[in-house]
């Protein structure tokens, strides 16, 4: 069952990210708060990911191995199509691509979800947003293993790993690209939105009650502004993270708050569900109008380029859910899982 609130901010968070490379790509300087937008929709999406772990799988144990083979389906056939869309062109035509060189070994490691550094230090993959789906994946094979505990077990031995993590990458200085990876405070993220889904499935009053929709309002505001108000340099850094973070808590509370009085609203469900579809393939339509605008507009017509990148990013991305990510997605779900075949007995 879907919760409304949480697909709602699904497309929010989306949409974030999409206005925010809309307006770095064409306009000729760079705003921290362009920056800070897409951050913060970034931070959305991994807190959102950690409640809709809890929710789904409810309170007490579950099957792990058929979890994590539903996020497969889920995440995967997009992903590594986009992923070699990108490789294509690295290939084909490298002139589109920024700081983005073809290897095998960068191909393989992308697609295996494996971190590493590019030549000038970028811990992303070829695909460069897909550097948020190795996080989901970690997240995801860490909460399969536990799955055989309770909600609180499983949100506490997963929380308490992910601040040992961030501890550890906070005192030694990694070199390598995997140890300095999982070990960033975004983890936390994740943390957080699992606590927020036991809270939920336990009937908690602080994200149950709608007489503490105004408090998660103040909360929200507090650290949107907080985030956005800090010095522009370093634009992003871990006391933005922390910001975004909290921010992000308290929409989903405050959405959980007054979910019963929420509207049903074609357009939210529709982005939300459009949402991973227009994670991964807008900056494909963003580059495209960036091209396509500069040649008949001329340079001079930044905004128009940034207009015309969220529209064609929002409106593509829904049929490319329903006729390109739906269908790839089914048809890896009726791949039947292989099996040991047992020897025969003599």
């Amino acid at each position: 069952m879907r919760i409304l609130p949480i697909q709602y901010l699904r497309g929010v968070a989306a949409l974030m990210v999409v206005v925010a490379h809309a307006l770095l790509h064409p306009i000729d300087y760079v705003d921290a708060t362009y920056r800070r937008l897409g951050s913060f929709g970034v931070l959305l999406f991994f807190v959102i990911s950690g409640f809709i772990m809890v929710y789904n799988t409810g309170q007490g144990p579950f099957n792990g191995g058929r979890f994590l083979r539903r996020r497969i389906e889920r995440i995967v056939p997009l992903y590594w199509l986009v992923t070699i869309g990108v490789a294509l062109l690295a290939v084909v035509a490298p002139a589109f691509l920024k700081n983005t060189t073809f290897s095998w070994a960068q191909l393989a490691k992308s697609l295996l979800f494996i971190p590493y550094a590019r030549e000038n230090g970028e811990l992303v993959p070829l695909m460069k947003l897909g550097w948020t789906l190795n996080y989901e994946m970690f997240f995801y094979v860490l909460f399969a293993l536990a799955a055989s505990l309770s909600v609180g077990r499983r949100v506490a031995v997963i929380a308490m790993l992910f601040v040992v993590l961030t501890l550890i990458g906070a005192l030694i200085p990694f070199q390598s690209a995997i140890p300095r990876f999982y070990t960033e405070e975004l983890l936390l993220t994740f943390a957080l939105g699992m606590g927020i889904g036991m809270l939920f499935l336990r009937g908690s009053w602080l994200i149950k009650d709608p007489r503490m929709a105004l408090f998660w309002i103040a909360s929200a505001i507090t650290f949107i502004v907080l985030g956005f108000a800090m010095p522009a340099d370093p634009p992003l850094g871990p006391k933005t993270d922390a910001m975004f973070t909290l921010a992000s808590a308290s929409l989903i509370a405050l959405g959980l708050c007054v979910e019963h009085r929420i509207p049903v609203s074609r357009i939210g469900l529709t982005l939300g569900d459009a949402s991973y579809a227009m994670y991964l393939t807008h900056m494909y339509f963003v580059a495209a109008s960036i091209v396509v605008i500069s040649r008949v507009a001329g340079p001079q017509a930044p905004w128009l380029e940034v207009v015309s990148s969220i529209i064609l990013s929002v409106l593509i991305s829904i049929p490319f859910h329903h006729y390109v990510e739906k269908p790839m997605s089914r048809w890896l779900r009726a791949v039947p899982p292989l099996r040991r075949h047992r020897p025969a007995s003599p």
